[in-house]
């Protein structure tokens, strides 16, 4: 007897069950990139469709064969079965933890310990079946699994395969062990509990990836292989580094004369080039703001990607605006555009064809040498629990993976940061480069540290004096005095008289707003505002117009929220920076006398009153603003003795260990039915939920509950909407009269850069009449709540009108 697993209808073919899962099976164990769970993925694509071997099953299929839908397919469950004959071999053994609990939520994750009941997965799962239905199926699936292995030139005994595979998860167990003990006590570098539950993570995104890869190969009746071959990689390699040397060549040939800041940039790509023939796994690259760290970080991944055969490079940045302006450098660097995938939710593919390429690569990140994606996409792939954030954490493995800007990660997310890391560079096999001027301290929290980083080049202190381009001012006094709206706006007007080109940075859109409404109009030149009550087309338009101004040396005034920190290249004479964390001060100084030229720029530190600038609802910048605090203590006391600056590594440190002392805070922790806990223990042993009962010897992760937690950015608490600026009514338009999905989808993307996300108590100030609803679900702001210069706002124009 035949068994069915998938119907393609253009030709009326069908798929064997047998033939889809050898298929599967193969493509976990290619892909996978831990080579003691090799056997355990291969095993885990040969059985996790059994349950469709059973005659119920099969009628079903049939039955929806004759209906001619494929609509609720999935309802039968066929999942648990599997699960039940991999466990029947190796019963109690982590081997087989790993694998059922793949094969259960193949289709969607779930939780190993539920948070509703402290009920187990497997326990439930093995109430489904009795014993001698799970012994006849297991018969069938071991003649299936035979003959597709003689099909494929395998040999595919399951119980020999699974005593194997049950060997190779005791040697990976063991090096869990092994890593962590020696080191430190008490989960210094994490709990082996959590390990484990990444190499489930990792089960589940190579047995999920290959299911939907041949599944769709089937039904479109192409090839489910498709991937970069080695030696195809090993070509990308050799000649994207050969056009980065020439580059560099160029740079150094076309510079007019030699200088003590040129030599140091040259000195650290050097040295970068020169890491990657280290052994080292875990790198740190700190250099000042304008040492050529992309270029030089990229040098550095060409010459190990080159070296070592690995299969992907990955640049991360944290926010959109790095992210393009370096991807771009990264193309114009290797010399071609399709070795370079840019991966976030703004990128809008110029036509169909191409649309349906980029969709295609961001499913797995598989196809592609080089990604350039955001922190989002990097962190949700480790740890959100949507299927299609699952599919690419297995790109990960054998990776040479650059993290730029990691002080920007938020401190919540630090312990999960740090044992990913670990995981990636232990386990995986991949090489992790942390790029900053301001290296957090990733080691030095007391539980769930990163393991040790290897410094790229000479340390940070030896290369700021060369970069040094800026001064810093302290009016806090220490932090104790504090400025009303009217006080930090006269200053601002007098800082714009003296200087010329100011940049105002505060810390709350209400701030930012009152600032720039005191002083617009009473200062030379043009002012302007910048915050996310804009569109993001707004702002870009906005920073176009102050680039310009800046460039030309009119006098200009931008009055901001830190947004402007994101990467945004410009360059003012004059930072002033409401008080916040010592790294957004820092990360501010890289907006002031951005290339050192004439004299030096002034970066001051103020602090607004609570009633001015109200952050009690930011608890994260309360948490920094505590921390600099007690820098502002020490910067006050040492610069009367030796003159400490206040961006020195000294500072930095005192500022990164006052900020990480609360390890609660660095866990991300989360409420979990009215119960406190944190997502690195729903991740590990889920002790809040499995303190009554021991099930099984392995996982207990709440992986389900943990990922619909986990979010890097907090989610934005309110709704979002169109707002009439530019393009965003054309496109309205045109999106009301397309009829295609893929079109109606790149206008929905282009649309995103005209929406603003309204908070839920402005809107109701403001009055629910002032959005309306289309027809197609899209809601679009009245034009008279629309500044031309500030955005969204709380009270209409007198004689404004609907225009869209």
């Amino acid at each position: 007897m035949d068994y069915y697993s998938h119907y393609r209808e253009q030709d009326d073919s069908y798929q064997l069950n047998r033939e889809h899962q050898q298929t599967v099976g193969e493509l976990c164990e290619r892909n996978c990139g831990i080579p003691l769970l090799e056997k355990t993925a291969y095993i885990t694509g040969l059985t996790h469709d059994a349950g469709k071997y059973a005659e119920e099953w099969q009628k079903y299929f049939w039955k929806s064969c004759r209906e001619d839908t494929w609509a609720g397919r999935e309802k039968l469950d066929h999942s648990t079965l599997g699960g039940l004959i991999v466990e029947s071999y190796e019963p109690g053994s982590i081997f087989a933890d790993l694998a059922r609990t793949a094969i259960y939520m193949h289709h969607g994750t779930a939780d190993c310990v539920s948070v509703e009941d402290k009920t187990s997965l497997a326990e439930r799962r093995r109430k489904k079946y009795t014993k001698e239905e799970i012994a006849a199926l297991r018969r069938i699936c071991e003649e299936e699994t035979v003959k597709s292995g003689r099909e494929s030139g395998r040999e595919n005994d399951l119980p020999e395969l699974c005593r194997a595979a049950r060997a190779d998860v005791m040697k990976l167990a063991e090096y869990l062990n092994q890593m962590l003990k020696t080191k430190e006590k008490s989960g210094g570098y994490g709990s082996v509990q959590f390990y484990l539950g990444m190499c489930e993570r990792m089960l589940l995104s190579l047995l999920g990836d290959a299911d939907v890869t041949d599944t769709v190969a089937f039904v479109q009746n192409e090839d489910a292989k498709r991937r970069l071959a080695d030696e195809e990689l090993h070509r990308i390699w050799k000649e994207a580094l050969s056009h980065l040397e020439l580059k560099l060549q160029n740079m150094k040939t076309d510079q007019k004369a030699a200088s003590p800041l040129n030599s140091m940039r040259e000195e650290i790509s050097e040295r970068c080039r020169e890491a990657a023939y280290q052994k080292a796994s875990r790198y740190r690259l700190a250099v000042p703001t304008g040492a050529g760290k992309t270029l030089s970080s990229l040098r550095f991944a060409l010459t190990k990607a080159a070296e070592c055969g690995m299969r992907h490079i990955f640049y991360v940045a944290p926010f959109r605006s790095i992210l393009e302006q370096n991807t771009a450098d990264m193309i114009d660097a290797v010399g071609n555009e399709k070795w370079v995938l840019e991966h976030h939710g703004e990128v809008v593919p110029e036509d169909e064809e191409e649309s349906l390429r980029y969709e295609r690569l961001i499913e797995n990140w598989d196809e592609v040498p080089i990604v350039a994606t955001t922190a989002v996409q990097f962190f949700h792939t480790l740890f959100k629990e949507k299927k299609r954030n699952l599919r690419r954490f297995h790109a990960l493995c054998n990776s040479v993976i650059i993290l730029d800007e990691v002080q920007a990660f938020p401190q919540k997310v630090m312990a999960l940061f740090n044992l990913s890391v670990n995981f990636l560079t232990e386990v995986c096999g991949s090489v992790v480069v942390l790029c900053t001027a301001t290296q957090p301290l990733t080691e030095a929290v007391p539980r769930n540290k990163m393991m040790k980083t290897t410094l790229m080049t000479q340390p940070l202190s030896v290369y700021e004096p060369f970069f040094r381009r800026v001064v810093f001012e302290d009016r806090t006094e220490g932090g104790t005095r504090r400025w009303d709206i009217e006080e930090t706006a006269e200053f601002v007007r007098k800082k714009a008289d003296s200087e010329g080109q100011v940049l105002a940075i505060f810390n709350t859109k209400a701030a930012a707003k009152q600032v720039y409404d005191r002083v617009k109009g009473t200062v030379e030149g043009e002012v302007f505002h910048l915050s996310t009550s804009m569109c993001a087309a707004h702002r870009n338009d906005v920073l176009k117009k102050v680039k310009e101004a800046l460039k030309t040396g009119k006098k200009v005034t931008c009055i901001s929220t830190q947004i402007v920190e994101a990467g945004w290249d410009v360059s003012f004479q004059c930072v002033i920076r409401s008080m916040a964390g010592l790294d957004s001060l820092i990360q501010a100084a890289g907006r002031c006398n951005r290339n050192g030229v004439g004299k030096m720029g002034t970066v001051i530190l103020i602090q607004l009153k609570e009633t001015a600038e109200n952050v009690s609802s930011l608890p994260e910048i309360r948490e920094a603003q505590e921390a600099m605090r007690q820098v502002l203590n020490s910067y006050r006391k040492n610069c009367e003795y030796d003159g400490e600056r206040l961006d020195s590594e000294k500072m930095i440190e005192r500022y990164y260990t006052a900020y990480s002392r609360n390890q609660s805070i660095c866990c991300y922790p989360v409420k979990v039915k009215g119960m406190q806990t944190d997502v690195v223990d729903l991740l590990s042993d889920n002790k809040l939920f499995e303190r009554s009962r021991k099930y099984g010897p392995c996982l207990r992760q709440a992986f389900q509950t943990a990922g619909a937690a986990f979010s890097l950015i907090e989610e934005q608490r309110g709704t979002d909407v169109v707002v009439p600026y530019g393009d965003a009514g054309v496109l309205l338009d045109t999106l009301g009269h397309a009829a295609e999905s893929e079109e109606r989808k790149r206008l929905m993307r282009k649309l995103q850069r005209y929406i603003v996300n309204i908070p839920e108590y402005l809107l109701n100030k403001m009055g629910r009449g002032v959005v309306f609803q289309r027809e197609d679900g899209i809601l679009v702001l009245d034009d008279r709540y629309y500044d031309a210069q500030t955005g969204v706002k709380q009270e209409p124009e007198e004689m404004g009108f609907l225009s869209f």
